[in-house]
């Protein structure tokens, strides 16, 4: 295997891909100006300038990287979330009283297994969506 010549990262000993940084841009380790030293920047850098931006771009960019961008509310889906919610409760509480209905003449103890899985359901959806309504 052929190294390139050049300084390589001291954690994870790759060849330094970005120059003009002080950083490893594989780890992040920094990288100190001595290693540097004694190599010669590459060529294909030499002729590398990026243009000079306006001032005002500057000082958004700066901003952004201090400023959290505000995010939009999602209350469609917080709206969506709550009509399911409220439609599919009543519905599973119809589907298990019926149920129950028709066991509980069979067999008084399967209805109450069925009422006993019924409440764990119900209360399992509306856990469900009041967590989903939260985030």
């Amino acid at each position: 295997m052929s190294s390139t010549a050049g300084p390589r990262c001291p954690r994870c000993h790759r060849p330094l891909a970005a120059w003009r940084l002080n950083h490893c841009v594989y780890c992040g380790e920094p990288i100190p100006a001595e290693l540097k030293q004694g190599f010669a920047e590459p060529e294909a850098l030499k002729w590398v300038e990026r243009p000079a931006l306006p001032p005002d771009v500057n000082k958004k960019l700066e901003m952004m990287r201090f400023v959290p961008m505000e995010t939009a509310k999602k209350s469609s889906s917080r709206s969506v979330i709550t009509v399911v919610g409220i439609v599919s409760v009543p519905i599973f509480v119809g589907i298990f009283y019926l149920t129950w209905m028709l066991l509980r003449r069979i067999s008084p103890v399967s209805g109450f297994l069925i009422v006993g899985a019924g409440v764990m359901v119900i209360g399992y959806l509306v856990w469900t969506f009041m967590k989903a309504r939260k985030s």
